[in-house]
């Protein structure tokens, strides 16, 4: 026996799966490197241009040092905090975000430092995927 339907969930406990019109297209790879004299404490950092409309964050990876008293906001022009929101930086490490896509279409990615860096750093990468 043949199957006619077409699939739109595993199960009713779960979302429907995915349409081919929200697949996202061509994904790029937006560098961060931030050191030591570059940011002062309630700074916002500048992590990108304003992203072409249908844009979608999808990932970010940063490597820290210890920074004293630090915490560290990402978000887009509009909503400085809307990725992630106070992110503790007073050991080195990470910081991740690996969630559901988050439109920032006609907007610039930016962070907001509490703390000062003095020789520290903070690099790593922002990944984000155009509509088209």
């Amino acid at each position: 026996m043949a199957n006619t339907d077409i699939v739109t969930a595993i199960n009713a406990a779960n979302p429907a799966i995915v349409g081919t019109e929200d697949y996202l297209g061509q994904t790029s790879y937006i560098p961060v490197s931030f050191t030591a004299d570059a940011v002062y404490a309630a700074e916002a950092m500048t992590f990108s241009k304003t992203l072409p409309p249908k844009t979608k964050l999808i990932g970010i990876h940063l490597t820290t040092t210890a920074i004293a008293s630090g915490e560290l906001d990402i978000g887009y022009t509009g909503d400085a905090d809307a990725i992630i929101d106070g992110a503790v930086l007073t050991s080195a490490g990470n910081v991740n975000y690996q969630g559901v896509a988050v439109d920032v279409g006609g907007k610039a990615i930016i962070g907001t430092l509490t703390g000062t860096m003095s020789t520290d750093s903070i690099y790593g990468y922002i990944l984000v995927a155009t509509g088209e």
